[in-house]
């Protein structure tokens, strides 16, 4: 199984990833034992990412790990932030079991014969055409929008947390799908080769949005466009978005406890304004 993890598809490396952890308590002697002696060196890079990040459940222990071993990733990221919401008991395993569960949802109903534009269409449809999940417009400044935990229970999220959702589970299809910050929006996009990149706004039922809107609406608000705000956003400056987020919402809303752990987070990585 462990030799799994050196898999080119992401979904069985994360698969195996999940089974590894849930089995730890009973075979992690048998895996240090197999640390030390694996030659490749990225199946010891990951399983030595599994090993550590099963020592404790403590968020920040998380983010550390991830950050010191240059390992930070969309997924790993967002259930580490989910962790310190204090108003839940968040488990890591359950949260990687929901999103599993649902991309295998997504994957089984998918065609056989899909190219990869197909299969991002098919995503947008599955999470936002059919209205499994929406942009909560009604009420933007509660963080139920901004932990992956809250959004996938609720349906309801925020332009970077509804796009950063449909990234980590395009990554499981091996599709090329980024998170891209526009000032005051986010969006996604899919880069297709020598046809460019089709972008989707995901807080507005995943429609396919061209180019010249995007221009249009930051003209509309008095920002001027460059061709670089249209380029993939890096995963630390995704997931910063959204700690700047909860940091603003725990702020309007005196929400003490939150900003706190925000703030604790942000003695591992600073916190620009996103």
């Amino acid at each position: 199984m462990v030799s799994l993890l050196g898999d080119r598809s992401a979904r069985i490396r994360h698969r195996v990833g999940v089974e590894l952890e849930t089995l730890m308590p009973e075979i992690r002697p048998h895996l240090e034992e197999i640390l030390e002696s694996e030659a490749d060196p990225l199946i010891r890079e990951r399983l030595t990412l599994h090993l550590r990040l099963s020592e404790k459940s403590d968020p920040l222990h998380h983010w550390s790990i991830l950050k010191d071993n240059m390992a930070l990733n969309l997924r790993d990221g967002m259930i580490a932030i989910s962790m310190m919401d204090q108003d839940y008991d968040i488990s890591r395993l359950d949260l990687l079991q929901k999103i599993n569960a649902l991309t295998d949802e997504w994957l089984d109903g998918m065609g056989d014969h899909m190219g990869p534009a197909d299969k991002v269409s098919s995503l947008m449809d599955f999470l936002f055409g059919q209205g499994r999940f929406k942009g909560n417009s009604e009420d933007y400044y509660s963080l139920d929008n901004c932990y992956l935990h809250r959004m996938l229970d609720s349906g309801m999220g925020l332009p970077v947390t509804l796009c950063l959702l449909a990234v980590m589970m395009a990554e499981e299809a091996d599709l090329t799908l980024y998170g891209i910050g526009l000032p005051l929006h986010f969006i996604s996009g899919h880069f297709q080769g020598s046809k460019g990149i089709r972008f989707f706004d995901c807080f507005d039922g995943g429609r396919e949005v061209t180019p010249e809107e995007c221009v249009n609406y930051l003209h509309s608000r008095g920002i001027f466009f460059h061709p670089q705000l249209l380029s993939p956003c890096d995963t630390t400056s995704i997931l910063q978005r959204v700690l700047v987020n909860i940091k603003h919402i725990s702020q309007r809303k005196g929400l003490q406890e939150h900003l706190r752990n925000v703030e604790r987070l942000s003695e591992i990585q600073d916190l620009g304004e996103g």
